[in-house]
């Protein structure tokens, strides 16, 4: 039985539950964070919770102390002893105690809830947890003209990427790239999105979510003397990319194989993400 964390106490996960007058579930106000845990150490906790911190003070939500929220993980990790995982933090908004039907504003005596969950991953492949064939092969992305709500919170509202990539890409594509209102390229659905054009590493600087391990990506690039830009990308761009791939905790670095209707060279084999994968293997096994 996996153990998880809920409001002050270790317990089992399935006896957790959700009150659906929770704002977390009746108006989709929960912070999410996901870390990825190898070996029984997670990578990059702190930087994660320091993102979930940020997020609680813009919703000016209550969160326990960074040392505190640590030592909780820690927890967590200790009692189900994974060899492999993935730790995640929900903060929800919790119950209304004065709910009022004219404003959001009204609504005061809030009772957020803070729960903790690890779910066991087994990598199919040690670069490629999703299994090597997949990797090899490469993702079709499809651009679609949407963008995330406040990209500068990570929640559970996932349902603008859920809609797109169920309705509007269709089963002719595995992931989509989101593009903002002024036409530049922001995010794929649950990662960052990086290529190459004449063989200089460029990202999206705006209008996404600043995931943990396109920072990681960045600092090994800068590492390796690899040039790189954060930039506005535009999907005429694209038509130049040599590489792509996506990065988020759980799929790592995921390379695509064609953007809309341009196919790329390479997919895992491309010079710059080679680089980029052994770094990011030594960085975590290392």
């Amino acid at each position: 039985m996996s153990i998880a964390y809920y409001d002050g106490q270790y317990v089992e996960r399935d006896t957790i539950r959700i009150n659906p007058t929770d704002f977390g579930f009746a108006r989709g106000v929960t912070l999410f964070e996901l870390a990825r845990v190898y070996s029984g150490k997670p990578f990059c906790l702190m930087a994660h919770l320091q993102r979930l911190e940020r997020g609680a003070k813009m919703l000016d939500l209550p969160l326990p102390a960074l040392t505190e929220l640590t030592d909780i993980a820690t927890g967590v990790i200790a009692r189900n002893a994974y060899a492999h995982s993935a730790i995640k933090f929900y903060l929800t908004a919790g119950e209304c105690a004065r709910p009022s039907g004219s404003s959001y504003m009204a609504c005061d005596g809030f009772t957020p809830h803070l729960m903790i969950f690890e779910d066991e991953v087994v990598p199919k492949h040690p670069e490629a947890p999703y299994g090597l064939e997949l990797y090899q092969s490469g993702q079709r992305l499809k651009i679609v003209p949407y963008d995330r709500d406040l990209p500068m919170l990570k929640t559970t509202n996932y349902l603008t990427g859920f809609y797109a990539a169920r309705q509007v890409a269709g089963a002719d594509y595995d992931d989509i790239l989101f593009t903002h209102r002024d036409g530049y390229i922001t995010e794929a659905t649950r990662s960052n999105f990086f290529c190459v054009i004449d063989d200089v590493l460029v990202t999206p600087q705006r209008g996404m979510l600043m995931g943990i391990t396109r920072h990681v990506m960045l600092e090994l690039a800068a590492q390796l003397g690899i040039k790189t830009i954060e930039r506005d990308l535009f999907p005429a761009d694209l038509a130049q990319a040599t590489e792509a791939f996506t990065t988020g905790s759980i799929a790592e670095l995921m390379p695509a194989r064609s953007i809309d209707g341009h196919q790329l060279p390479t997919t895992m084999n491309g010079k710059i993400f080679i680089a980029l994968r052994q770094a990011f293997s030594a960085n975590i096994y290392g």
